[in-house]
């Protein structure tokens, strides 16, 4: 069973970026996975994907929102960034030796469901109305 699943509310329809959340979730789960194992360097490898995945998706997403010319720009990519600087902080933390796959998978399973649902859900409206499909 997975640790968190995508369900519908979290669609924002936009099919690109609730494909991206849904390969957030998936990533997600690998780290849930490889942390159960407590294979060091399983849980060091689905982190760094888990990084490149929210990287990328948050690089794309906040791509669209200039386009569309949102005018929640620069809040959205500073919640962004700041999510980007507690997960370096978390692989430095497991770097040096901390056991922290508990408390950044409580972390990541409360952020993201708020995120999409308020944060993102907040986009969609202006966006579509700029046109952005």
């Amino acid at each position: 069973m997975s640790f968190i699943q995508w369900t519908l509310d979290l669609a924002t329809g936009f099919d690109d970026i609730d494909e991206q959340h849904q390969q957030l979730i998936n990533c997600i789960n690998k780290f849930y996975d490889a942390d159960q194992t407590k294979d060091r360097d399983l849980i060091a490898k689905a982190l760094q994907e888990l990084i490149d995945c929210t990287t990328d998706h948050f690089h794309k997403e906040e791509q669209m929102l200039e386009e569309a010319g949102y005018h929640l720009l620069e809040q959205h990519k500073k919640v962004h960034l700041n999510f980007l600087s507690r997960m370096a902080t978390y692989q430095n933390r497991f770097e040096n030796g901390d056991d922290i796959g508990e408390e950044l998978l409580n972390l990541l399973e409360g952020w993201l469901f708020r995120h999409i649902r308020i944060n993102d859900h907040g986009y969609v409206e202006p966006v579509k109305k700029a046109g952005i499909r």
